[in-house]
Formats: structure tokens, C-alpha cells, sequence
């Protein structure tokens, strides 16, 4: 037997089946690079956006639309550290955190909206990368782990 769910949902696009739960390995981090560089090694990532389409019906009119889709908006959250300013990291390590920058360089605040980003029809790719900093605790190597959520919004 086979069973299936679903849902119907208002959104000018679907989420390449990859990017809605990534698991990424990070390679070990040199206590001496972190504080050397007071960051660690960027760590790329992605998200995929796939059949976005601009045209927005309008679900209580059906034949009518709605005026389209332009832009959509990002907002990563979960535990956070340094403040609010980035995520926490768990496990055996202390004194790090994990902050996430998009390609334009802007950082994402655990819980905050980042800026727009223009919709295009067809695929779209998001690019990020994450890193770690130091979140003002002695440096204690050991393993980590972080669980970050994404929410997409378009307007």
C-alpha cells in the first residue's frame, strides 16, 4: 500500500525536493583559523526555487487574478546566539556560533526577514553560505550540530 498527502497552497513557487531538508557535513574547523581569521571557512548552500510563475489567481474568483507575484523574501530561524545575532550551535564545541550571508553579502538574523529578491519566472537558485564565529565563550573543540528553518514569503 501506498499512501500520499498534500496540500494546495498559494505560492508563486515550488521547492526543488533537495532544498527542503539538507543535511551538510562541515569538514573540522582549525581552532587556530578561527582565531586567526575570527571566522571559520565558508560553507556554500543553496536553495532552488522551481516553476515559479508570476500570475497569482484569485481563489474566490475563479477566472479573476490577483496582481502578480514580484518579489519574494527569505527568513532563516532557529536558536540563536551572540544576542540574537546568529545561530547556535550544540554539542561538544564552545565559543562558536553559525552565521548565514547571502550572496549579496547580506546577514540573515535568526528570525528576521532579509531583503526582497526579485521573482523571475521559470528556476530560480538562492545562494548562501555559513560559517562560524566566535560567541565570546572559550574555544572548546568537539563536534556540533545546528538546525536552521527557512520560510519563504512572496509579495
Amino acid at each position: 500500500m501506498v499512501q500520499l498527502g498534500g496540500e494546495v497552497v498559494d505560492s508563486a513557487c515550488g521547492l526543488e525536493l533537495g532544498s527542503i531538508d539538507q543535511t551538510i557535513e562541515m569538514p573540522p574547523e582549525p581552532v587556530g583559523r578561527l582565531l586567526r581569521n575570527t571566522r571559520g571557512e565558508d560553507h556554500p548552500f543553496q536553495l532552488r526555487l522551481v516553476n515559479c510563475t508570476l500570475t497569482r489567481p484569485d481563489p474566490s474568483r475563479p477566472g479573476a487574478t490577483l496582481p502578480d507575484w514580484e518579489h519574494m523574501r527569505v527568513t532563516f530561524d532557529g536558536a540563536t546566539d551572540r544576542g540574537g545575532l546568529s545561530f547556535a550551535v550544540f554539542g561538544g564545541s564552545q565559543g562558536v556560533a553559525l552565521h548565514i550571508v547571502d550572496a549579496a553579502g547580506e546577514e540573515s538574523v535568526p528570525g528576521q526577514r532579509m531583503s526582497p529578491t526579485p521573482l523571475s519566472e521559470g528556476d530560480m537558485t538562492l545562494n548562501y553560505r555559513f560559517y562560524l564565529v566566535g560567541n565570546g565563550l572559550p574555544l572548546v573543540v568537539g563536534a556540533h550540530t545546528a538546525a536552521v528553518r527557512f520560510k519563504l514569503e512572496y509579495f
